[in-house]
């Protein structure tokens, strides 16, 4: 920690302490009835997390929506739809029905999931209760997965999915603006079962001695790994093989929360990263950054400029790069106990 850090960690100290008592008291408001939790007629599956942004939710929800159609039921994504436009309106989509979604409209998460699964309606809204009563009405879903929802205990939930990152854990064990926590550690107990992610980009040992041995979690822990699939280019009309990565030069450009995991995918590849350029979380690309890309393509001639999907969503609107770029496609793979373990679940609803 800096001088700077120092200077302010005081100040950072009783924010977070503030933040905590707030959030404590909501959960006790929850917990004594005095706030109401909706109980839809659909299961619902919740996908969540302790911390702030980076635990890879979206390819978890993603690979749910995949498996749970695997099984021949028909899933239903519902989705505050963070950072979109009209907030406050509800949408619905389905890429199927619609492809010119307006991913302004829907949300950067949201957009990839309906891109990613076309025939699944994806409901995005303030209300989650709101959506999941259009959603039973209009499109009758065995499931409905509520994408980033630990903290939103509005709804009641069959099976409560709680992600911890394998870079990060849980960091420093305090809550914002102190730490990365959105609420305290010992929270863990809202949870049916417990994913550590990215356990390929990160040694996963410590984060399951801190589950076992000092916050005593006693419900199933599962590791999940996240695998470059292939690449895509922008415009649609080319792929490689990851495999063809192996000794190319790459200049990359991410606005994600934990970009180090997606320079380790590629280098994990045989990628020679020369340059990244890291823009903030949900960044929105506007023409200038598109100029800093294009300049860093010239300056440095890389083989292939690469993406994540996340941020494909926002810059196939320049016509500049639909033949310049390439997006990195991600899943994930659980270990082959959580096959069992879901299989059983979607049998028992």
């Amino acid at each position: 920690m800096n001088f700077s850090s120092k200077l302010f960690e005081p100040f950072l100290l009783v924010t977070s302490q503030i933040y905590k008592a707030i959030v404590l008291l909501r959960l006790q408001c929850y917990k004594n009835g005095w706030l109401k939790t909706h109980q839809p007629e659909t299961p619902v599956i919740s996908v969540g997390n302790l911390t702030v942004g980076g635990t890879g939710k979206t390819p978890v929800v993603d690979f749910l929506v995949k498996e749970i159609q695997n099984q021949k039921k028909r899933p239903a994504i519902l989705s505050r739809g963070y950072r979109r436009k009209n907030g406050s309106t509800q949408q619905r989509f389905r890429f199927c029905e619609d492809s010119t979604i307006d991913q302004d409209i829907i949300g950067d998460e949201p957009f990839l999931l309906a891109l990613r699964n076309p025939e699944v309606p994806v409901y995005v809204g303030s209300s989650r209760i709101t959506a999941a009563r259009s959603a039973e009405i209009r499109d009758h879903p065995d499931v409905l997965i509520l994408d980033d929802a630990y903290q939103h205990l509005a709804i009641r939930r069959d099976l409560n999915i709680l992600l911890i990152d394998a870079e990060r854990g849980l960091g420093n064990g305090s809550l914002l603006p102190l730490g990365i926590l959105r609420e305290p550690e010992n929270q863990w107990v809202r949870a049916d079962v417990i994913i550590i992610t990215k356990t390929n980009l990160a040694a996963s040992d410590s984060v399951m001695q801190m589950l076992k041995n000092e916050l005593k979690v006693n419900c199933p822990v599962f590791k999940f790994s996240y695998e470059p699939q292939r690449l895509s280019r922008l415009d649609g009309q080319a792929q490689l093989n990851v495999l063809q990565l192996k000794g190319k030069r790459l200049l990359l450009t991410s606005g994600i929360a934990q970009p180090a995991g997606f320079g380790l995918l590629l280098e994990q590849q045989g990628g020679n990263v020369i340059r990244k350029l890291e823009f903030q979380d949900h960044h929105d690309y506007v023409f200038k950054d598109v100029q800093k890309i294009l300049h860093e393509k010239e300056k440095l001639q890389p083989d292939y400029i690469v993406t994540t999907e996340k941020d494909a969503v926002k810059l196939r609107k320049f016509p500049e790069l639909l033949e310049k770029l390439w997006i990195l496609e991600v899943g994930v793979h659980p270990e082959d106990s959580w096959n069992n373990y879901f299989t059983e679940f979607l049998n028992n609803l």
